[in-house]
């Protein structure tokens, strides 16, 4: 019988260790702010092996504890900066939970100039205006507020000279394009290889209204004909010149050429 209590009690001693409460740790300097990365947490708590992780609205960011007699210090490891806003610092020891809510802010503010544009392909033709976004964002992917706000949003018109641009000098992905309108006018002129019997004929420069070379790969038409016959001929421009080579067959021509609706003057072909 005796026995028989001795093991009881025991057991109940087993299950009482097992369950032992564990307070909740003090939060010695206590703020509503948590200024990342070189915050240090300051805890008082008489109990070991606590663990701590940041439960951020984007990733669990985990922690250094440090043990000293009267508790415990927590450190931010391995991070230099975190994503900015509403979290909870989640402490536990065994099964027992405690949270503490906190807004994470970080100390350094280095920053980087986004800029925008839509549409990224404008054409004197249609028109130059660009719609401009611009914001600032650190390396932890932080919008930073610029005069009281976090975007600047204006509508700009653009140079009409052709080229690729960049709205940041440094940034590749930042380029836009201004593209080379239509051409206005077309000049034509030939010359004649005796030896070959064969005309060269050449249209070109041809230029938009803004002097702008007209894009390579625009077709040009070249349109000829004799007493009895018409003829057309296609190719595409290069360096805003275009070139067709007419056998003379011994005729005279008649030529003009044409892009769109544009048209240049007639010229005569004569051997």
């Amino acid at each position: 019988m005796r026995k028989l209590l001795l093991h009881i009690i025991l057991l109940f001693s087993l299950a009482a260790c097992k369950n032992k409460t564990v307070e909740k740790p003090v939060w010695l300097n206590e703020s509503a702010t948590v200024q990342m990365p070189d915050a240090l947490l300051q805890f008082s708590s008489t109990d070991k092996n606590w663990k701590a992780t940041l439960q951020s609205f984007t990733q669990p960011i985990p922690l250094q504890l440090n043990y000293h007699d009267s508790g415990f210090i927590i450190q931010l490891l391995n991070y230099e900066g975190v994503t900015e806003g509403k979290a909870q610092l989640i402490l536990n020891n065994g099964k027992q939970y405690f949270y503490y809510d906190v807004l994470l802010v970080n100390e350094k503010k280095s920053s980087t100039k986004k800029d925008y544009r839509s549409p990224k392909t404008v054409n004197p033709d249609s028109s130059l205006q660009q719609q401009r976004i611009l914001h600032q964002i650190d390396a932890n992917r932080n919008i930073l507020s610029i005069s009281n706000n976090y975007f600047s949003e204006e509508e700009i018109t653009l140079s009409p000279k052709a080229g690729t641009f960049r709205a940041i000098a440094d940034e590749p992905l930042s380029s836009y394009y201004v593209l080379a309108g239509s051409c206005v006018n077309i000049n034509v002129k030939s010359t004649y290889n005796k030896e070959k019997e064969i005309f060269t004929v050449t249209a070109g420069p041809l230029k938009d209204k803004y002097n702008n070379t007209v894009a390579d790969g625009t077709l040009v038409a070249f349109i000829y004909n004799d007493e009895e016959h018409s003829y057309r001929m296609e190719t595409a421009l290069l360096d805003g010149v275009a070139t067709v080579f007419i056998p003379s067959a011994n005729k005279k021509y008649s030529l003009y050429a044409k892009v769109n609706e544009t048209i240049s003057n007639t010229i005569s072909l004569t051997p």
